[in-house]
C-alpha cells in the first residue's frame, strides 16, 4: 500500500517492494507538486488518485527501482538460478561454463548498471586475443545477449548495452559443409554391410531421417508407426555431468513426423527381433526405456559415443573424415538432387525457417560450378574455343 507524506509545497509517494539481495529495503517512489489554484479537497482527491496509479504501475512492473549496486559477476547467479528450469539441460550447461570461464572473469567486477558498449567491444577483443574462433566467439556473445536481455526483462536496467549494432566482431571464415555425393554413400554403405545390425540400422536411418545424433539415440520403439511406415521424432537425449536423460526436442520444429521407405521398416523389424532376443538372455532392467539404439549394458547410448564408433568405422574401411552430422547434410543435399522441394526437405530436418535449408542449396550451386569447372578441365573446352575463334 501506497503511503504518503508531504514535503513543503509538494507531495511523496512512496511503495514498499521487499528487499534486495543484501536486505535493504526497496522503495519506488514519486514526486507530485499540485497547482496553486486548487482547492484542499481537489488536492486529496488527485492526489489519492495518483498513489492508486502508481502504485498499480509499480504491481505491474512498468516502474521499478534499479538497484545501482549489484555487480555483473552477482546478476549471473541471479540469471542463471532463474534460467535453470527455462533452458534445456544442455544449453543451461553450456550457457553456465561460458558465464564462469568467460564473462565473469572479464566483467564479474562491473556494477550492472554500468556496463556499456565499449565493456562488451573490449570484451570481444579480448576473446580474439586468445585465439578463440571467430564463430565460438559469437556463439559466447548470444549467452551475453541472453543475460542482458533477462537484465532488461526483470527492470534490473533500463537501457541494453548488448543490442547495439556498432559492435566489431572478427571477420568469419567461410564454413565448409561436408556432403558426400552419391558414389561416396554407395561405397559408405557397402562397407556398412560387415558391421553390426545395430550400428547398421543407426547409420542407415540417419542417412534417410537426416535426424540429429541425440534425435536418434532418443528413439523409443513407441515411436514407429508400423503401419504408416513413419517415425516420430519428439525428444533429444542429452549427456550432462554424468546425467543421461531425455528432453524435449530443440525446438517446435524439431518435433516432427518423418517417413521412412519401406526397406527401413524391413531393418527394423530384423534388428528388433534380434534385440529382443538379447534382451532374454540378459538382465531384468536391460532395455528398460524401450530404446531403439543402446550401450552394451541396455542404456541409454551416449551421442558421443556414436560420433566415436563413426570415426572409428570410417577410419577401419580406409573412408575419409567426415563428422556424424554430415549424415544429416548428406541426406538434404540427396533429397534436393533429387528434385524434392525445399520446404519438404526443411520440414523433415525440422529446421525453424527455409533460410536454415538454404545452405544446401548454396552447397549444389557450389558443387554445380566446380562440375562445370571439371568438364572444362577434361573436355579441354579453352583448346576447342581458341581453334574455334582461329576458324573465324
Amino acid at each position: 500500500m501506497a503511503t504518503i507524506r508531504k514535503r513543503g509545497n509538494s507531495y511523496q509517494i512512496r511503495i514498499y517492494c521487499g528487499t534486495d539481495i543484501y536486505g535493504k529495503k526497496i522503495i519506488n517512489s514519486m514526486t507530485w507538486k499540485p497547482d496553486n489554484k486548487m482547492t484542499p479537497r481537489q488536492i486529496e482527491k488527485e492526489l489519492n488518485k495518483i498513489a492508486i496509479q502508481f502504485e498499480e504501475k509499480v504491481k505491474n512492473g512498468i516502474v521499478t527501482k534499479i538497484d545501482n549496486k549489484i555487480k555483473l559477476h552477482e546478476f549471473c547467479d541471479i540469471y542463471l538460478e532463474m534460467q535453470k528450469k527455462a533452458l534445456s539441460p544442455t544449453t543451461f550447461n553450456y550457457y553456465n561454463s561460458v558465464i564462469e570461464n568467460y564473462i565473469k572473469p572479464a566483467l564479474g567486477h562491473i556494477k550492472l548498471t554500468e556496463v556499456t558498449p565499449m565493456h562488451l567491444q573490449k570484451f570481444i577483443y579480448a576473446l580474439s586475443e586468445k585465439n578463440i574462433s571467430s564463430t565460438s566467439i559469437k556463439t559466447y556473445y548470444i549467452v551475453v545477449q541472453s543475460l542482458f536481455g533477462f537484465a532488461c526483462k526483470m527492470n534490473y536496467l533500463e537501457y541494453n548495452p548488448s543490442t547495439t549494432t556498432k559492435l566489431n566482431f572478427p571477420k568469419t571464415a567461410p564454413s565448409h559443409t561436408d556432403i558426400l555425393d552419391e558414389k561416396s554413400v554407395k561405397k559408405l554403405l557397402e562397407c556398412l554391410e560387415n558391421e553390426p545390425i545395430m550400428w547398421k540400422t543407426l547409420i542407415h536411418l540417419a542417412l534417410c531421417t537426416g535426424c540429429r545424433r541425440g534425435e536418434l539415440a532418443a528413439l523409443q520403439w513407441d515411436d514407429i508407426s508400423w503401419e504408416k511406415h513413419q517415425i516420430n521424432i519428439c525428444k533429444s537425449l542429452y549427456y550432462v555431468k554424468g546425467e543421461k536423460n531425455i528432453k524435449l526436442p530443440k525446438s517446435n520444429t524439431s518435433n516432427r513426423i518423418i517417413a521412412v521407405p519401406d526397406y527401413i521398416m524391413k531393418m527394423l523389424k530384423q534388428y528388433k527381433k534380434e534385440q529382443s532376443e538379447i534382451k532374454l538372455y540378459s538382465e531384468k532392467e536391460w532395455n528398460k526405456h524401450n530404446m531403439i539404439f543402446t550401450d552394451k549394458k541396455g542404456d541409454y547410448i551416449l551421442v558421443n559415443a556414436i560420433s566415436k564408433w563413426f570415426t572409428h568405422f570410417l577410419k577401419r574401411n580406409n573412408l575419409p573424415h567426415i563428422k556424424f552430422h554430415a549424415l544429416r547434410h548428406t541426406s538434404a543435399t540427396l533429397l534436393l538432387i533429387n528434385g524434392t522441394n525445399i520446404k519438404t526437405v526443411s520440414s523433415r530436418l525440422g529446421h525453424s525457417n527455409l533460410s536454415i535449408t538454404n545452405r544446401y542449396v548454396h552447397a549444389l550451386v557450389d558443387a554445380d560450378i566446380a562440375a562445370a569447372e571439371t568438364l572444362e578441365q577434361k573436355l579441354n573446352f579453352k583448346k576447342v574455343v581458341q581453334k574455334w575463334d582461329k576458324k573465324a
